[in-house]
């Protein structure tokens, strides 16, 4: 960590001693060796050495190591995919922290939007902000400790190469009140498994429980695990559980969003996620 600190102080140096592009900063600091690769294999170097401004959420070295094994290669060996990711780590304009605390999200040159929380620390999607306003002549960078993935991309690799280690799931609207979502199941490696909810149209006020239950969404039995409440109308949770992603996906289990913790009967959404 106090190395990685250093780079960054020495990075930031650089940017005000001298005009570099967003590139340029990656390229002098070792902890986005991978990220460099990865522009480079995507031939993104040209446009995030261009005018911009850019905003880059940057994912360090070991945020890429802690994707689960074969993530980044299976992306790496698709161009399409790739770009997907990188250019959803990139907002066009120049975003400073000042300016990321006030929003709620972001729409990225992918085309997605970035979900942005200042609840504890700032987050985007799942995601922790480690530094940020590292300044380039082109835009401006802000660290993140995980590799940001977009619904596209967690859909196309969801039962292809990595099924083992992904799953992505629509929640629809179960109950009539228009509560829709997606879900992702991602296996982190050593008995934990990530979990992560973004709701359509969340009812406001009160709390929206999310749970595992055995079963499925038509016929579904106990709470097996409960996961953090979906607050108001924020729309998204994320959960890393003790709990082996083989577990999850491999019985009969449901992921249900309930309308209050009062009315734990009423289900607005639901998605079966076991294998029978």
């Amino acid at each position: 960590m106090q190395r990685f600190a250093i780079c960054l102080v020495t990075a930031l140096a650089l940017s005000i001693g001298s005009a570099q592009t967003i590139v340029d900063i990656a390229v002098d600091n070792d902890d986005f060796s991978t990220l460099v690769t990865a522009v480079t294999a995507a031939g993104l170097v040209d446009v995030l050495s261009g005018d911009g401004p850019f905003t880059v959420f940057a994912p360090t070295n070991a945020a890429f190591d802690a994707l689960p094994e074969g993530a980044l290669d299976a992306v790496l060996a698709d161009i399409d995919l790739l770009t997907a990711v990188l250019t959803y780590h990139v907002v066009s304009g120049d975003v400073r922290a000042a300016d990321v605390v006030n929003l709620t999200k972001a729409r990225t040159v992918q085309g997605e939007h970035l979900a942005v929380s200042t609840d504890d620390g700032v987050m985007v999607d799942q995601a922790n902000v480690v530094a940020t306003d590292i300044v380039a002549d082109n835009g401006v960078i802000h660290v993140i400790d995980a590799v940001l993935l977009p619904k596209a991309v967690l859909a196309a690799l969801s039962g292809q190469t990595l099924a083992s280690g992904f799953v992505f799931l629509d929640m629809p609207d179960t109950a009539g009140v228009g509560v829709t979502g997606t879900a992702s199941i991602i296996d982190i490696g050593n008995g934990m498994t990530n979990v992560q909810v973004v709701l359509d149209g969340t009812p406001a006020g009160g709390n929206h429980p999310i749970h595992f239950h055995t079963g499925r969404c038509g016929s579904a039995g106990s709470v097996v695990i409960p996961l953090p409440n979906i607050d108001g109308d924020t729309g998204r949770t994320s959960a890393t559980l003790d709990v082996p992603f083989e577990w999850i996906v491999g019985a009969s289990h449901a992921l249900m969003v309930h309308l209050s913790p009062d009315e734990m009967a009423t289900i607005v959404s639901c998605a079966d996620v076991g294998i029978d």
